[in-house]
């Protein structure tokens, strides 16, 4: 057992990849680590880090369940690794919440256990704020450690971008740094949904799902995101400014108009300002 995590079971795998998502600012939308809960539902917990090594719970507070007026459950930050078996090919799933504390150390952690359990690719989803309309599909940029990665489909991210980093940064680059592959998928969310966007997590899912060649029954996350699209157009049908800046955006998505890295930057910055 590792100071940082303990790994509960250590089943056989075939070709496993890591798909990686943390909260945090780079999570707009909960869209990654909703992803990442999908693909992880009913599968096996197979790690768990020392929450008291990684979190300060005063910037991370646990959430604490009262019912019927008695406290029943307290909740607590986690980070955590599932096994997920599908036909295709083994997934481990690491989700939660993003680290306060020892990001080297757990970045460092996160490849002895890829090396432990034979992962040679690492895929981070996440999401970012972006000037885009909730009516068009959103866009993903993807990175890549290598071009040899980069497939026929994907929108490669080739602009110079400096951004504050996220701890996924830091374990991919741990990654890296051990010889493994990395990609990092990051779906653009409309600026203006402040809740969970399922657009977004279904973007990046069959993102993923594209990549690895899986099968995966996406209709619940499909059925999500219809619903919650309507509930955003009855919201804005009586918001004359809401409906002519949404047109705006729509014009500039038929136009295939792409933020460009300095846009994203900028629209980064704007987020975290106002956050």
């Amino acid at each position: 057992m590792s100071e940082l995590y303990n790994v509960l079971n250590e089943p056989e795998m075939r070709d496993p990849a890591l798909i990686l998502a943390l909260s945090g600012w780079v999570d707009a939308g909960t869209a990654g680590t909703a992803a990442a809960e999908f693909l992880a539902s009913g599968s096996e917990e197979i790690v768990r880090f020392d929450g008291d090594s990684i979190f300060d719970y005063r910037a991370n507070r646990p959430v604490v369940r009262f019912r019927g007026g008695r406290m029943t459950e307290v909740d607590w930050p986690s980070v955590a690794i599932h096994h997920c078996p599908l036909p295709e090919r083994d997934l481990l799933v690491m989700v939660g919440s993003e680290p306060d504390f020892r990001w080297r150390e757990f970045a460092e952690a996160t490849a002895d256990l890829m090396e432990r359990f034979g992962a040679e690719l690492i895929i981070t989803i996440g999401a970012i704020p972006a000037a885009v309309p909730h009516t068009y599909p959103p866009p993903v940029m993807m990175t890549a450690s290598t071009d040899a990665l980069v497939g026929g489909d994907d929108v490669a991210l080739d602009d110079d971008l400096d951004v504050p980093g996220a701890a996924v940064n830091v374990v991919a680059d741990a990654a890296v740094r051990r010889g493994m592959g990395t990609l990092g998928y990051w779906a653009q969310i409309p600026h203006y949904v402040n809740e969970e966007y399922h657009a977004g997590s279904l973007a990046l899912l069959q993102r993923i799902a594209l990549r690895l060649d899986l099968n995966l029954d996406l209709s619940d996350v499909v059925a999500a995101r219809n619903e919650q699209a309507e509930k955003i157009n009855e919201a804005i049908a009586d918001r004359p400014e809401s409906r002519a800046h949404i047109e705006k955006l729509e014009m500039l998505a038929e136009e295939g108009r792409l933020a460009s890295g300095d846009d994203i930057a900028a629209q980064i910055e704007d987020f975290l300002r106002e956050s």
